[in-house]
């Protein structure tokens, strides 16, 4: 290697080198509009520099230079003029003059809305600040939300936690979080980042909450499907939806609109109706021994029937003492009755989700206490149970059922019945799995 070379080596000076030179320079000149054009550029005449690195070097300091004028959003004579003289010295055309104003003012933007969320919190005076600094530098939407993505991210995340710290999201809640999301430019992509812990409980939760009013309205599955949404849980939607179409289908047989089938295997009385027709295999103990048969229970609006191969019987829901339904891998029904036959164990043939064991288990108790003039035609009597009292019972018992610790298919339930006298308070109300609550009610 030649001593040139060495020398080319050694003295070949960066953009920081050249950013420090400059700034002495232009800091120690006692009057810059008397600098001649070539007063910075002559500092380099022994140096060897690439022209990326002098850019580099000249754009950062007029950056500076400009936010210091620019950060108050007001630009004076004095800071004008010093400008203009910056400019002339650092040899900066128009273009690159209106690109790196652009930048700075990007730089501002984001500064001022990350001190304005900084507490959580944006308020109207905020917003007007945020929006005389993009009118100042004529900023464009996209490139603002360009630039504060990850503070507007973070910002929505920590709104979205805090709305969720009752274990609740309305729909007054998200519609001020899907305004913030467009506002700020967030998309589904960045959304889809979020995490929230405890989802399963948050939509559990929301169920709930609409289970607890008795009767399933137009828009409580679109809030479901969006609730899942905002917390990224539309993994668990298929079953809250499922559940959702559950309890709308008991809530009507609650009511006495029970389902109405048509078939030939099933003789209908007169004024009678088959309300359900399940695969079943029957189970009976005689003497000792499991007797199983493999049939057809037909639930009709007077009598359960049960139509084998080779053998059949009927049981009028008068005759019914006792019924058990439990919910194991084979869901099934355990009727005890007071007379004739039918006494014994009906379990549910094949793989069916056991939600129709819970619907088969509403529309039985309705239509045995039915036959006992236990039931009233006509409208139900629903209670409301205010938002603040789920709230706060769903929390006291720890958003799990106070006899099983079950975590899934949980209920409000009335500890004594408004039927009795109870009453919709906090005191009056815990929180059971659906087995748990159908078994409470068990008694005829």
């Amino acid at each position: 290697m030649t001593d040139s070379e060495i020398t080319e080596i050694t003295t070949q000076l960066g953009a920081s080198q050249i950013q420090n030179l400059f700034h002495v320079a232009l800091r120690e000149s006692k009057d810059l509009a008397s600098e001649s054009d070539n007063f910075l550029s002559d500092l380099l005449a022994n140096n060897k520099y690439k022209r990326e690195a002098f850019h580099q070097a000249t754009s950062a300091i007029y950056r500076e230079i400009y936010y210091r004028c620019a950060k108050d959003l007001e630009i004076t004579s004095k800071e004008t003029s010093l400008l203009i003289h910056v400019i002339r010295l650092l040899n900066l055309d128009d273009e690159v003059v209106v690109k790196l104003d652009y930048e700075v003012g990007l730089m501002i933007y984001k500064r001022f809305f990350r001190d304005a969320v900084s507490d959580g919190e944006l308020t109207v005076q905020e917003q007007d600040q945020l929006d005389k600094t993009a009118q100042f530098f004529g900023l464009k939407k996209r490139d603002i939300n360009k630039a504060i993505s990850k503070q507007a991210l973070s910002f929505y995340s920590f709104l979205l936690a805090n709305s969720l710290n009752d274990g609740l999201l309305s729909q007054e809640e998200m519609a001020k979080l899907a305004i913030l999301s467009k506002r700020f430019g967030l998309t589904q992509k960045d959304l889809k980042k979020l995490s929230v812990p405890n989802k399963k409980e948050i939509l559990a939760s929301a169920l709930a909450s609409i289970k607890a009013r008795g009767e399933i309205l137009e828009g409580d599955e679109e809030y479901i499907r969006s609730l899942a949404n905002f917390i990224n849980a539309e993994d668990l939607l298929k079953p809250c939806i499922m559940d959702l179409e559950l309890y709308s289908r008991i809530f009507e047989i609650r009511k006495g609109n029970l389902p109405i089938y048509d078939s030939n295997e099933f003789i209908l009385q007169p004024g009678e109706k088959l309300h359900y027709a399940l695969p079943i295999t029957f189970q009976q103990r005689i003497s000792n021994k499991l007797k199983k048969l493999n049939g057809t229970l037909f639930v009709g609006g007077l009598r359960l029937r049960f139509v084998g191969l080779h053998k059949s019987h009927e049981v009028h829901y008068k005759n019914i003492f006792d019924i058990q339904f439990q919910y194991q891998r084979t869901p099934k029904l355990i009727l005890s009755v007071s007379s004739g036959k039918g006494g014994g164990e009906y379990r549910l043939q094949g793989k069916v989700d056991p939600g129709i064991l819970f619907e088969l288990q509403e529309a039985i108790m309705f239509l045995i206490r039915k036959s006992r003039g236990l039931e009233k035609t006509g409208p139900r009597d629903t209670r409301y149970i205010p938002d603040e009292v789920r709230s706060e019972v769903w929390y006291r018992d720890g958003g799990r059922c106070v006899i099983c610790n079950a975590a899934e298919y949980l209920e409000f339930d009335h500890i004594i019945p408004l039927s009795k006298g109870g009453s919709t308070s906090t005191e009056n109300l815990q929180i059971l799995c659906r087995k748990c609550n159908s078994e409470k009610s068990d008694s005829i």
